[in-house]
């Protein structure tokens, strides 16, 4: 396809050619770059986002020229535009169009930014939280009945490395890195962040999940079908379990492998052990199975450490144990993986047992011990959901030296963020649970249109005729629905 985009075939020219070309400026229309920002604001204005911060949020003494909700979708805006750091507002200040598609006639500046963010206090971040919360449980109204039949809660926590020495909150993590430590729940089928909280880089993996999660629950349940919560071994509490419990939340919670529980899981019976059902092989449209690609890590591996060791089959079982102080016993799905050779034999100990990795899930369900593997592995795609978040937006970085504007700029990333993720899910235009957001910002925003203003202060965005035109159309003609 590409090269028919430069190459015309009733002529004899195959390759680029070097025409001259004069510059001169534009006294009309003023040109959108980003054009899909379009759709967002649509979104923003549906679901009353405007309304919802001004309501809530009194940070300024005087309106002039902006409000609240002026200064925080200015962030959003540039976030969803593919900004990196408050100084890239500068380039929407220059965007025209931009400013026509909002219905202003500025933008704040990127040190005006700033020291909005400076005035959050903690309650008024209490208030920011759950103005997004009322919009995004509108937003979850608004899905398909088809998408509100299961709701997975993933919680996680990811460390934000901080280079700067004089960042309030900072502190050194649990791997030694001088950082912020963030908590993160997400929502495993819509790609929605339900809770962000920035913290202290000294917090455990699991400080503050207690106080939220029954709210995240009950929330859920108002929208979706059933509700069930993973999570890794630092959440691995009883205090958390209780909470699902009482919520009637099905969970599945890596253990941490203390000695009782290995001693439990060692002295099992060889005959309990199933092998671990794997997924229906995939199969080519013409019925034939797929041919397996040459595992070039293991070739190379193999060709510098000859002795290095693999990950061999993997087996599945699983008992009833109760952890001491617990409320009574639960089941434990453990699952081992042969550790092998070269050759795919079985290594050994020392004393001639197996050896095997092992990864054990405590639940409250009564699914088959595989489909417990399958449902708590799934929860890996939230890792890359939030590599996703932290670097597709720029959180690589902290943007201020104060910790509660830090914290502010973090939930409103993630507002830009979930405006993303309703704006794919409400309008059907894309799965945002596995859409990158670089690859969002190519489908829909990065492009061209010219931005004209009619006699009756209406706005005709002009886009050029093609692929895009027809999908653009789609989304604002889904829009009506909402």
């Amino acid at each position: 396809m590409a090269p028919s985009l430069y190459t015309n075939h009733d002529s004899d020219q195959a390759t680029f050619g070097n025409p001259t070309f004069e510059v001169v400026e534009n006294k009309r229309s003023p040109l959108l770059t980003y054009t899909g920002i379009a759709l967002a604001r649509e979104v923003v204005g549906k679901l009353d986002i405007p309304e919802r911060i001004d309501r809530g949020l009194s940070l300024l003494k005087r309106h002039k020229p902006y409000s609240e909700s002026d200064h925080i979708l200015t962030m959003v805006y540039n976030l969803l535009t593919g900004g990196e750091c408050l100084l890239d507002i500068e380039r929407l200040q220059e965007q025209e169009g931009l400013k026509r598609l909002l219905g202003t006639e500025s933008l704040p500046d990127p040190t005006t930014a700033g020291d909005f963010l400076v005035r959050f206090q903690e309650a008024d971040i209490e208030v920011l939280q759950e103005l997004m919360a009322d919009a995004q449980q509108q937003a979850f109204e608004k899905l398909d009945k088809n998408k509100r039949c299961q709701a997975t809660v993933d919680f996680d926590s990811s460390i934000h490395e901080v280079y700067g020495q004089k960042k309030e909150g900072a502190d050194f993590s649990y791997n030694n890195t001088w950082s912020y430590h963030v908590l993160y729940g997400t929502l495993a089928e819509t790609g929605d962040v339900l809770h962000q909280q920035l913290r202290e880089g000294n917090k455990t993996s699991s400080s503050g999940t207690e106080k939220v999660l029954p709210g995240i629950f009950r929330r859920l349940k108002d929208c979706f079908q059933r509700v069930r919560f993973r999570a890794d071994g630092g959440f691995y509490d009883k205090k958390i379990v209780a909470i699902c419990e009482n919520e009637a939340v099905e969970f599945f919670i890596v253990a941490s492998q203390t000695k009782p529980l290995m001693n439990r899981v060692l002295a099992l019976p060889e005959s309990a052990w199933k092998s671990l059902r794997s997924k229906k092989i995939r199969t080519r449209r013409s019925g034939k199975k797929r041919r397996k690609r040459k595992n070039h890590k293991r070739a190379i591996t193999l060709k510098r450490k000859p002795d290095s060791m693999f990950r061999g089959k993997t087996q599945v079982t699983s008992l009833y144990y109760q952890p001491q102080g617990w409320a009574k016993p639960y089941r434990f799905v453990v699952t081992r993986t042969q550790i092998v050779d070269s050759e795919n034999k079985q290594l050994y100990l020392a004393d001639d047992l197996c050896r095997y990795m092992y990864h054990i899930i405590v639940t409250n369900t009564e699914y088959s011990d595989s489909r417990v593997a399958r449902i708590a592995h799934g929860r890996s795609n939230q890792e890359n959901l939030i590599k996703d978040f932290k670097y597709g937006l720029g959180l690589g970085h902290v943007p201020t030296g104060r910790f509660l504007a830090n914290k502010a700029y973090f939930l409103i990333a993630a507002l830009a963020w979930n405006i993303k993720t309703w704006t794919l899910n409400l309008l059907n235009i894309g799965d945002a649970a596995t859409l990158r957001f670089k690859r969002f910002l190519y489908l829909w925003i990065y492009r061209a249109s010219v931005v004209s203003l009619t006699s009756g202060n209406k706005i005709v965005l002009r886009i050029d005729p093609g692929e895009y035109f027809q999908r653009f159309q789609y989304a604002m003609s889904q829009l009506q629905t909402l």
